[in-house]
């Protein structure tokens, strides 16, 4: 449900890394749904100065998202404001207490070690695991860390420590070289799982042969241009940020609290590369597949960007995916892909040329021509039977203004 309200709002979001990006993204998805924010934009953390505080609360904003590491002034601003505030990656349970009419989102760390451990677990011979935190010691790091040994432990597996500081390349190597081989390390982020591939060629151990090498938040630039390319798991940054944005709206126009405080969001998927020897059953080169189905479908991809990212022929593809789901690479992608097609029909009021967009289609009539081919009606008679009739009444009025 939409609102003509618009409200003025402090976003900050450091925009340096990917993950601050693809929150904004997942911030601007929200807002693309019918809802109006006049946004002021912070995107260096050395930019949330106190000055820049107090010119924020002389500007008496309706609401603040805030996803920038270093916020001690900005909780102080808080105590004295009382805005409706959301909170991106920050979950110590002593700011969750000092600040009670908050919101806190972050990535759940549980979920990111499991799908690391599963992954790494399925690499072929590996005799021991690693963790490479970050090179300045964090909390997000520290959960990681814990997280993935206790999903480890669950296998009877046991994870060796890396407790060097700084950027000491000398340092890591050594301990990379000291792992028992083939090993599998799984590094904080993903500049941390450069820092093991570059120490790894600087020493001779061989990837993803002697050690497999997992990062975590999928940054492309970074990933591909490793070499070998990078394996990530891939947070659903963009998740975090719609849901920020969505809580924020919700607590700024009903002036009260949600009894949910904290929201974690997940993984979106394990991103595949040269860095590691994941076992190719079909089971396992299928999952791969549905999972980047789900995540790109509506950006137009075709069955041949499917088989890229699998590292296997288009033969061999379409032969595991029919025997294991019974249909075709390109079926699923259409099927992912039509249920975002209604979802958006039954759930917003965006025009069909809109829907179609989003949904990965450049023409509008070839959409309304296939919806109809499957579903045996129109996009419009499809909506008149299934949406609310508050979506229906604001598609009315926006023909009518036409």
């Amino acid at each position: 449900m939409t609102t003509n309200r618009t409200f003025r709002v402090l976003v900050a979001l450091s925009l340096a890394s990917a993950a601050g990006r693809k929150k904004l993204n997942g911030v601007h998805r929200f807002l693309s749904e019918g809802y109006d924010w006049d946004m002021e934009l912070i995107r260096v953390e050395g930019d949330l100065t106190a000055e820049a505080l107090t010119s924020a609360s002389r500007s008496r904003f309706d609401g603040m998202l805030i996803g920038i590491a270093g916020k001690c002034e900005l909780r102080t601003l808080h105590a004295d404001t009382e805005s409706p505030t959301v909170f991106i990656d920050e979950l110590s349970a002593s700011t969750i207490e000092r600040l009670p009419l908050c919101v806190f989102v972050n990535d759940n760390a549980k979920e990111i070690a499991q799908s690391a451990a599963k992954h790494l677990l399925s690499c072929p011979g590996i005799r021991s695991f690693g963790f490479v935190p970050t090179r300045v010691p964090s909390s997000w790091s520290q959960d990681r860390q814990t997280a993935f040994a206790a999903a480890l432990q669950k296998s009877g597996r046991s994870l060796a420590i890396y407790d060097g500081h700084g950027d000491s390349r000398e340092a890591l190597g050594k301990w990379l070289l000291g792992l028992e081989k083939p090993s599998a390390v799984l590094a904080a982020f993903d500049d941390r799982a450069h820092d093991v591939l570059e120490a790894c060629r600087t020493y001779g151990i061989d990837i993803p042969g002697q050690l497999s090498v997992l990062g975590i938040g999928n940054d492309e630039p970074i990933c591909e241009m490793s070499v070998p390319a990078l394996s990530s798991v891939a947070v659903d940054f963009e998740r975090e940020g719609y849901i920020a944005a969505r809580e924020l709206q919700a607590m700024m126009l009903r002036h009260r609290i949600p009894a949910k405080r904290t929201i974690l969001c997940g993984v979106k998927e394990v991103v595949f590369r040269a860095s590691t020897s994941a076992i190719k059953t079909p089971a396992a080169l299928v999952q791969r597949a549905k999972e980047f189905i789900d995540q790109h479908a509506l950006e137009g991809i075709t069955a041949s960007d499917v088989v890229a990212r699998l590292h296997v022929s288009r033969s061999l593809a379409d032969l595991r995916f029919r025997e294991v789901t019974g249909t075709s690479i390109l079926e699923a992608i259409l099927a992912r892909r039509l249920d975002e097609v209604k979802r958006l029909l039954r759930e917003t009021n965006l025009r069909i040329s809109e829907i179609a967009a989003r949904c990965g289609y450049r023409d509008a009539n070839y959409l309304k021509n296939l919806f109809k081919k499957r579903t045996g009606m129109s996009m419009r008679e499809w909506r008149a039977q299934s949406a609310p009739q508050e979506v229906i009444k604001k598609q009315l009025q926006r023909l009518t203004a036409c």
